[in-house]
């Protein structure tokens, strides 16, 4: 896309690129927050907490309801825009690698998470989830280069295609847990994919980065505090 900037001489046209939602705005923060506006936290209402948790004037701690295992969630999503890369819009699909991929020697018990084969995707995904040292396994779908928002209108991916891609990267003789997380875009598969398999399946947020809230205290710190103060 061009823009046009005109001088009292001029006109000339500097070439802007768009950059792609990365569905931030969508983080859910109010829902992980115990429901009281108690007001001792400072604030009269838990929405006020949010925005002032997004500005900095709060801290998760303030919250004197809020559990400590969710303190370190909390702060890992609101630093969610920092972490996540920046990109332009798409105007065409961008294929990665796809397959099972394991992250901190997932195990028996381990969820599975389920995303897109977009390269831009699994740079989101995998940043996310390099705050973590909790295990998990994530499967990227063959959307065919497809972003999940895209991948779900253009139907590249569908419950057919989690199962067989589920299949095809063998994850399932890895774990007997059978807990499949998809994103909260691709929702309206989880009926069909239910059905079709009897998996266990949980829609996950629209976000990648409301990943640490949605798994709560299972969402283990990537380094303790005292190697952080290191």
């Amino acid at each position: 896309m061009f823009f046009l900037f005109r001088t009292p001489h001029s006109a000339f046209c500097i070439p802007m690129t768009l950059l792609a939602d990365r569905y931030i705005d969508r983080i859910s923060f109010l829902k992980y927050l115990p429901q009281t506006d108690c007001g001792a936290c400072g604030v009269l209402t838990c929405q006020e907490f949010v925005e002032m948790l997004k500005q900095g004037h709060k801290k998760p701690q303030d919250c004197p309801d809020l559990s400590p295992s969710l303190y370190y969630p909390f702060e890992v999503a609101l630093d969610a825009d920092n972490l996540f890369p920046e990109f332009g819009c798409l105007t065409v699909p961008r294929p990665g690698p796809t397959g099972r991929i394991e992250i901190n020697n997932p195990g028996d018990d381990s969820p599975i998470l389920i995303s897109g084969n977009n390269t831009h995707t699994q740079d989101v995904v995998t940043s996310i989830l390099g705050t973590t040292k909790s295990p998990f396994f994530v499967v990227f779908a063959d959307t065919r280069g497809d972003t999940v928002d895209m991948a779900v209108i253009l139907k590249s991916l569908t419950g057919g295609v989690i199962s067989n891609e589920v299949v095809k990267a063998g994850v399932l003789e890895k774990t007997g847990y059978r807990e499949v997380v998809i994103p909260g875009l691709a929702w309206a598969v989880a009926d069909e994919l239910r059905e079709s398999t009897g998996w266990n399946v949980t829609v996950g947020p629209i976000c990648a980065g409301e990943l640490p809230l949605f798994f709560a205290d299972r969402w283990l710190p990537a380094r303790s505090p005292r190697e952080n103060s290191e």
